[in-house]
């Protein structure tokens, strides 16, 4: 087996659903074994239908989509904004809940007479084993739109012998949100390009006795190590094929970190963290660390200034680089969200036509609760203004901008799941200093080395 492969396929996740109604044959998204496609978008009635009947007697076609965001959430939206616009093509969309039992729901749906045109995926390993199981539709049968284009280097990582079974609409990644009224009082700059030893020293000037320099949840703690091995290739191994985690980036990561516990004490030691499980985003909008490592999901607690009131502005901030040198490192992330077609839809033109609507345009509504459109035809302005609706002035939105829609390098991380549990005992026993960094490297390595073995069995 392909070591790269087999490591890649190795990325966890789950994805459910929930229970969806039944529909006739004529107005069926998906139905049969039949794998063609419309003659255009609005494409005549299904199978059965009489070929004779007036053009203006003609039913719309109908389309269903599954998805895992809550139709509320903005999916709804969305499918209503499309379906005022193309009363020829009527989407229809069914919520599943993101879970091992909805996605076996899913796949079950698949297969069977229930309808499903088009589905999200939000997980690599459940991508693939879809396409592989013949329930994805290869998407180079359409040429009329370029998805490495329209979304950038990240995508590729969606590809399956080099093609593309769905379009991934979501960009995620993670930053440093960063009280701006602190820094400002320091005299410090939101970052823009800097390093761990750049974090370490604005994390020592914002210390006070009562606030954290900075916050970090141990899940976190492998970014900047991975984010020095995965480049654009997505890769963590060298290139004899062993593992590249033991490498000077790896041992400087884990010394800064283990020096702002322990010598600075500008982080919560990891014992007292682990112990304690604090949560983090309330500590950062309560004013009790300066900064915080986090995602887009932290928009649930600072955009809900009604529950979690707050005084400061927050600002973002990129991942910091291990050092100045690095001129490839990669930054945690990605895009997700991926759209797929049910290749035994009957609709597979006008599904089509939705997913690329949907991609450049029609996702906005999902802004709102945090999803980062991910193609480069979004208006970022008016991304912006759906996501931080009302609280604009609690941000300093062009950090934000700059950091969720500009140009940052995306790689994921691609280990097993039990590499990665393996893995994290490692940095705990760096980070209450029963490893040295330099010990802890060469652990991690180790680990992957085991995992890159056995992927080849």
């Amino acid at each position: 087996m392909n070591v790269h492969k087999a490591v890649k396929s190795g990325r966890l996740t789950a994805a459910g659903l929930g229970a969806v109604l039944a529909m006739s044959a004529l107005l069926g998204g998906c139905g049969g074994n039949s794998n063609s496609g419309d003659a255009s978008p609005s494409a005549s009635p299904s199978a059965g239908a009489a070929s004779t009947a007036p053009a203006a007697s003609k039913e719309p076609v109908k389309l269903v989509m599954w998805g895992g965001v809550p139709p509320e959430n903005g999916p709804q939206a969305a499918v209503d904004n499309w379906n005022k616009l193309h009363p020829d093509i009527q989407v229809e969309y069914v919520r599943f809940v993101n879970d091992d039992a909805g996605n076996l729901k899913l796949d079950t749906a698949l297969i069977s007479s229930q309808p499903v045109d088009m589905y999200m995926t939000y997980d690599f390993s459940l991508y693939e084993k879809r396409i592989r199981a013949g329930n994805a539709l290869d998407l180079s049968k359409f040429s009329d739109y370029n998805i490495d284009s329209k979304m950038g280097t990240g995508a590729a990582f969606w590809k399956v012998d080099d093609k593309y079974y769905g379009v991934p609409t979501k960009k995620g990644l993670s930053f440093i949100w960063v009280n701006k009224d602190m820094l400002d009082a320091k005299g410090l700059s939101v970052p823009t390009d800097w390093t761990l030893d750049d974090l370490r020293d604005y994390a020592a000037k914002l210390k006070t006795d009562k606030v954290y320099g900075f916050a970090e949840s141990d899940y976190y703690f492998q970014v900047p190590v991975n984010g020095s091995m995965m480049k654009q290739s997505l890769s963590l191994v060298k290139a004899d094929g062993t593992s590249a985690f033991d490498n000077p980036y790896t041992v400087k990561t884990l010394q800064v970190y283990q020096d702002m516990m322990f010598k600075d004490k500008t982080m919560m030691p990891h014992a007292e963290q682990l112990t304690s499980k604090p949560a983090l985003d309330q500590m950062f909008v309560k004013g009790e660390t300066a900064m915080l490592f986090s995602t887009e999901q932290i928009f649930r607690t600072t955009n809900n200034v009604k529950d979690y009131p707050r005084t400061f502005k927050v600002a973002a901030a990129p991942i910091p680089k291990v050092s100045k040198d690095q001129t490839d490192f990669v930054h945690n992330g990605g895009l997700g969200d991926v759209l797929s077609i049910n290749p035994r839809s009957k609709h597979q033109d006008a599904a089509w036509q939705f997913i690329k609507w949907y991609s450049d345009e029609g996702m906005l509504p999902l802004a709102a609760g945090g999803r980062v459109p991910a193609s480069s035809s979004f208006n970022v302005n008016d991304a912006v203004s759906l996501m931080f609706k009302g609280v604009e002035d609690t941000y300093d939105l062009e950090s934000v901008k700059r950091v969720m829609f500009g140009n940052l390098p995306l790689g994921m991380t691609m280990l097993e799941k039990k590499t990665g549990t393996d893995q994290q005992v490692v940095y705990d026993k760096v980070f209450t200093q029963k490893m040295t960094p330099e010990e802890g490297a060469k652990e991690l390595a180790r680990i992957h080395n085991e995992a890159l073995k056995a992927a080849k069995k």
